[in-house]
C-alpha cells in the first residue's frame, strides 16, 4: 500500500553546476505530453497496489517551470485513479524566479498546502557561485509572496559550505532568514559530485571547497543559529519550528515507508522491492506507449538488505533506532561520544557530532 506519491518532474532553464539530479535543458516532450505519460504510468500501479497516500510532492528538476494550471489538471487526473481525498500534504518544489504571487495563489486553490523554495543562499554572491539566475532579494521576495498568497508551511533550502563562507557569512544569511516567515529549513553542505562542472572546476584547481576544519566550524555556526531561531533539527539537514512542519513526505523515505515514484528518474518502494525508471526521457517514454512499466532497476531486497536500509535510512533522524541495532556493532566508546538517548531510552540517535562524521560511523554499522 503506498503511502505517498512522488512526482519527478525533469525540466529546467538551466542547469546548476552542483546538481547531479536528473534534469533537462531541452526537452523532447513538451509539458501536456509529459502530463499523459504520468498520468498512463500511474494507471498501470493502480491496477496492481492499493493505494493510501498521505503525501504527494513534486520534485525535480524544476517544478516551477510549468504553471499552476499543469498541476490542477494532473491532480484532477490523478484524483480519477486513486483516492486523494485523505492527502494531508501536497508539496511542490518552487525556484524564487519562477513564479510570483498570483502563482501561488493558484496553487493554493489547486490544493497544495506546502512549498519548498530554492532559496540556497541570501546572499547574491553566493548565489552567483551556485549559478542560481536569481538574486538573494528575489528569493526574499518569493517567501513573502508565498505567505501572503497564504502559505504557512514555507520551506527554503540552505546551500552552505561554499568557498571563502566564513562562519560570519553564514550568520549575515540566518539574519536574513530569520526576518522571513519560514517554518522549516533543509541545510546542505555543498557536496562535488562526479559528473559535474563543479567537479570540474575542482578537478582543474578552479573551486576549492572548504577544509574539515572550517566545514566543522560552519557546521556548528549553522546549528546554533538555527536552534536560536527556534528550528529543531529532526534529520541530518532538515530543521522545523514546530512537530507540525516537518516534512511527512520525506518522513516516510526515512521511517521505510512505502512511496511510489512517477517520472523518469524516479524511484519507488513497496516495502520489499525498489525500483527506478530511466534517466532518459525519451527510454521513458518509449516503455510507457507500449503500455510496460518503464522501470530500468528492479531490487529485490534480502532480509539482511532491508535491515540495513531500515538502519541507514532511520538513523538519519533525530529519532534514531533501537539500542540493539547500534550495541555490539560499534565499540562502546564510540557510542558514548557519537550518540544520544532518543524515544524515551529505547532508542538511539546521532549526536551533534554524530550527524558530522555520520557517512563514517554508517558504514562502519554495515
Amino acid at each position: 500500500m503506498f503511502e505517498g506519491i512522488y512526482v519527478h518532474v525533469p525540466f529546467c532553464g538551466r542547469k546548476c553546476p552542483y546538481c547531479d539530479f536528473f534534469s533537462v535543458v531541452s526537452s523532447p516532450l513538451g509539458a501536456g505530453e509529459y502530463l499523459g505519460l504520468l498520468v498512463r504510468e500511474l494507471r498501470l500501479y493502480a491496477d496492481r497496489y492499493r493505494f493510501k497516500p498521505k503525501t504527494v510532492y513534486f520534485g525535480g528538476g524544476t517544478p516551477s517551470l510549468l504553471k499552476p494550471e499543469f498541476y490542477e489538471k494532473l491532480l484532477s487526473e490523478f484524483a480519477k485513479l486513486v483516492d486523494l481525498s485523505r492527502v494531508e500534504e501536497i508539496t511542490i518544489e518552487v525556484n524564487p524566479e519562477s513564479y510570483s504571487l498570483k502563482d501561488f495563489k493558484k496553487l493554493r486553490e489547486v490544493g497544495f498546502n506546502r512549498l519548498s523554495i530554492g532559496v540556497q543562499s541570501f546572499s547574491d554572491r553566493n548565489l552567483r557561485l551556485l549559478g542560481r539566475t536569481h538574486s538573494a532579494e528575489r528569493a526574499k521576495r518569493a517567501v513573502l509572496e508565498a505567505a501572503e498568497a497564504g502559505f504557512e508551511n514555507l520551506s527554503v533550502d540552505l546551500i552552505w559550505g561554499l568557498p571563502d563562507q566564513g562562519p560570519d557569512d553564514l550568520e549575515r544569511e540566518l539574519e536574513v532568514l530569520d526576518r522571513l516567515p519560514v517554518v522549516h529549513a533543509s541545510a546542505y553542505l555543498l557536496t562535488v559530485y562526479e559528473e559535474t562542472p563543479l567537479f570540474r572546476l575542482r578537478e582543474e584547481g578552479k573551486f576549492r571547497p572548504p577544509d574539515q576544519e572550517e566545514v566543522e566550524k560552519l557546521y556548528f555556526t549553522l546549528l546554533r543559529g538555527l536552534r536560536e531561531l527556534g528550528f529543531e533539527r529532526y534529520e541530518v539537514s532538515n530543521f522545523a519550528k514546530e512537530k507540525r512542519y516537518r516534512s511527512l513526505h520525506n518522513l516516510l523515505y526515512w521511517r521505510s515507508r512505502p512511496w511510489l515514484g512517477l517520472g523518469a528518474s524516479a524511484w519507488s518502494f513497496d516495502g520489499r522491492r525498489r525500483w527506478a525508471n530511466p534517466r532518459d526521457l525519451r527510454l521513458y517514454a518509449e516503455r510507457l506507449r507500449r503500455n510496460e512499466p518503464p522501470a530500468a532497476q528492479v531490487f529485490d531486497l534480502s532480509e539482511e538488505e532491508l535491515f540495513k536500509e531500515k538502519l541507514l535510512m532511520a538513523l538519519r533522524t533525530t529519532e534514531g533506532v533501537p539500542r540493539s541495532w547500534i550495541e555490539g556493532r560499534l565499540p562502546p566508546e564510540v557510542v558514548k561520544e557519537f550518540f544520544v538517548p532518543a524515544k524515551g531510552g529505547k532508542n538511539l540517535a546521532f549526536n551533534d557530532r554524530g550527524f558530522l562524521v555520520s557517512n563514517y560511523l554508517l558504514s562502519e554499522l554495515i
